[in-house]
């Protein structure tokens, strides 16, 4: 169902071919990470309400320091897109890694058009809310990608394609319990939920660049990198 044999017969474009592409993947989507943290932490000290336990990343984006956090949004939506180019070019699968990767290109679509729209269902004027509809398509989304080169990962580095495994099903789960979580702790479970996409475009960007040194990746706490 996943195309798990997708990589055998199938020429890819690996280190050889595009190391400065897989290095410049790599530095964006870790620069993306960095700045949509620190974008985060940044807005919860200049616009304290309850905390980062129950002000959700939506109330940040909202209101008089909002540009704050659609900067690391931004910027965030930016390394997901340099995962995503970075990750077509390394092909590691037929249709299932292509279409995993073009949906990464989706997602961060979705994320910019939720920080540039800015309409959170607040209660506040000013326009059409589509926060909920493009926050679950986004969800979807990840899931899917996650699980689609996963089947790629299967082939080059099985310890990859479980660790795909889990990240998707831990969004799942998290996705989940924020839906029907309280509201004096849903913003600790919606930054529980972000840190995972968070963690795996690191391990994504890493990987690249990686690559465009001709190296295996280690994943932490998992154990010794694999050979090329």
């Amino acid at each position: 169902m996943l195309d798990i044999d997708a990589g055998h017969g199938k020429e890819t474009h690996d280190d050889a071919s595009h190391p400065r592409l897989f290095y410049f993947c790599g530095v964006v989507g870790i620069l993306g990470c960095i700045v949509v943290v620190v974008a985060n932490l940044v807005g919860v000290m200049v616009q304290p309400q309850e905390g980062l336990i129950a002000d959700t990343i939506s109330a940040l984006a909202a209101g008089r320091y909002a540009f704050i956090m659609d900067i690391g949004l931004y910027a965030f939506a930016a390394g997901i897109l340099a995962a995503a180019a970075g990750l077509r070019r390394l092909h590691w699968g037929h249709w299932s890694w292509t279409a995993g990767s073009w949906l990464l290109t989706l997602m961060a679509v979705l994320i910019v058009v939720i920080g540039a729209h800015g309409e959170y269902g607040d209660g506040e004027p000013g326009g059409f809310v589509i926060h909920l509809p493009l926050v679950g398509v986004m969800a979807l989304t990840f899931t899917a990608s996650a699980l689609l080169t996963a089947a790629g990962f299967y082939n080059h580095r099985r310890r990859w394609f479980w660790f795909n495994i889990v990240c998707a099903v831990l969004w799942v789960v998290g996705a989940a319990a924020f839906w029907f979580s309280p509201t004096w702790i849903d913003g600790l479970i919606e930054r529980g939920v972000g840190m995972i996409m968070v963690v795996w475009l690191l391990a994504v960007s890493k990987l690249l660049i990686d690559r465009s040194k001709g190296k295996a990746t280690r994943l932490p706490l998992v154990g010794e990198a694999e050979d090329v």
